[in-house]
């Protein structure tokens, strides 16, 4: 029953087109910021920047979108970046708990359960073990990610000092800005690369649906808390802040739907799974 109203709520939506939706969603948020542009008489307004990082961390959930279905085993590749993408939430939702309440962004008590979330996602949803330096070398490319984002903020923070902020807590908060808008990037790069190749991901079967389950639980869950909560908070005194979250709340939505359609599709799955029965059983 889940798995057909998803399906056919992907179909309605994406119809024979899967870029209309994203593109449509996207080109709104960039319509946000170019009203905000031209509005903005002094050049200072703080509201152009949030909704031009909002255009930003939309840009991989498009690119996922368009792609993710070229890859040789799409179905699969959850497995794979589903444990990188919970980290790099996990990271920069530390680092905003460390500054909450003095450099407060969101609602510091959704991030604190946001990030409590995130570890208990990527620990028994995808068995990561934090306490194994076999873990953190499959994940090397996570500690790169976090080191660019740490010294991007450095860089950022010097060459624009705000004196009424210490500058630790500017650098963390700004670290846990640019570590946001790179959470998604360990996906983007692995569906790059795998939608080059030809041939199929070889390995044992694994549990999609559970995986599937905490991903975008945590998913869906915490960009609730994010974009939901604070368009509410926003709505009365800044309708292009409010508009900003939701247009990216909408495009995390759909793209949780559109590849769990995928995964809990049955006939995709009756597919994926005769795949790896013996060929002796069809005989």
């Amino acid at each position: 029953m889940l798995s057909q109203a998803l399906w056919q709520t992907q179909q309605v939506l994406h119809g024979k087109n899967s870029a209309a939706l994203p593109s449509l969603l996207i080109a709104a948020a960039s319509g946000l910021l170019i009203w905000c542009h031209a509005t903005d008489e002094d050049g200072s307004d703080p509201t152009k920047t949030f909704l031009a990082l909002i255009v930003v961390q939309m840009m991989p959930l498009v690119f996922l979108e368009l792609k993710i279905l070229s890859c040789p085993d799409p179905i699969s590749m959850l497995s794979r970046f589903g444990t990188k993408v919970l980290l790099m939430h996990a990271a920069f939702l530390v680092l905003r708990v460390c500054t909450w309440p003095l450099l407060e962004v969101g609602v510091g008590i959704c991030n604190v359960i946001g990030m409590l979330c995130a570890c208990l996602a990527v620990t028994f949803g995808f068995g990561f073990q934090w306490w194994t330096v076999r873990a953190w070398q499959n994940n090397l490319d996570i500690c790169g990610l976090l080191a660019l984002a740490t010294v991007g903020a450095i860089v950022t923070e010097l060459l624009d000092f705000n004196s009424r902020v210490s500058m630790l807590e500017r650098t963390i908060f700004t670290a846990s800005s640019y570590m946001e808008i790179l959470a998604f990037m360990p996906a983007v790069w692995m569906v790059h690369q795998e939608s080059k190749k030809n041939d199929s991901i070889d390995g044992p079967v694994m549990d999609l649906e559970k995986l599937a389950a905490f991903f975008f639980s945590f998913l869906v869950g915490f960009y609730i808390l994010e974009d939901v909560v604070s368009a509410f908070r926003h709505a009365e005194d800044d309708l292009l802040v409010a508009g900003g979250h939701v247009v990216h709340f909408l495009l995390v939505l759909d793209f949780a739907c559109f590849l769990m359609a995928h995964i809990y599709n049955p006939e995709k799955l009756q597919g994926r799974f005769m795949r790896w029965l013996p060929d002796q059983l069809w005989v």
